[in-house]
């Protein structure tokens, strides 16, 4: 009989990027992948699993916005160039403190690329216990306001 391995499966809601400087995903780092996610081209990026620590706020293609309050965990494809360039120069570890802020939108010949900020404090995020255990993705907290804070 085979020894069977039981896979965590990341369990939180995709960020999706919006067109206003300062969204921005702040949060613990509970898993880190180098080629867990997959870019708009099908082609392997970083992938981030994060307990958020702020309210932070995803925006789908139509642009309809979901807010998700400290405590939820949120995955993020790392696959736009700017985002993936800063997410591998950062290497977070589980149990890091990240903060990834739009900061910037450049019009180029082929459309819009999104700059990224980021910064790290190693080692100083506080897991909590439903992490640790039973991530949840519970996506329903909706608001039509598209205004800051994110």
């Amino acid at each position: 009989m085979p020894d069977w391995e039981t896979v965590d499966v990341p369990r939180g809601a995709y960020i999706g990027w919006g067109n206003k400087k300062g969204q921005h995903v702040t949060g613990t780092v509970l898993d880190y992948d180098t080629q867990g996610g997959t870019d708009f081209g099908g082609r392997t990026c970083p992938q981030l699993e994060v307990e958020l620590t702020e309210r932070a706020a995803s925006f789908d293609k139509e642009g309809d916005r979901t807010n998700f309050e400290p405590g939820e965990v949120v995955m993020l494809t790392c696959g736009q160039v700017s985002l993936k360039r800063a997410v591998k120069k950062a290497d977070p570890a589980r149990g890091d403190l990240l903060k990834i802020t739009l900061e910037n939108l450049v019009k180029v010949s082929n459309g819009t690329v999104k700059e990224f900020g980021i910064q790290i404090a190693r080692g100083a995020g506080k897991i909590s216990e439903s992490a640790r255990t039973d991530a949840t993705d519970d996506a329903d907290a909706t608001d039509d306001d598209d205004e800051p804070p994110f």
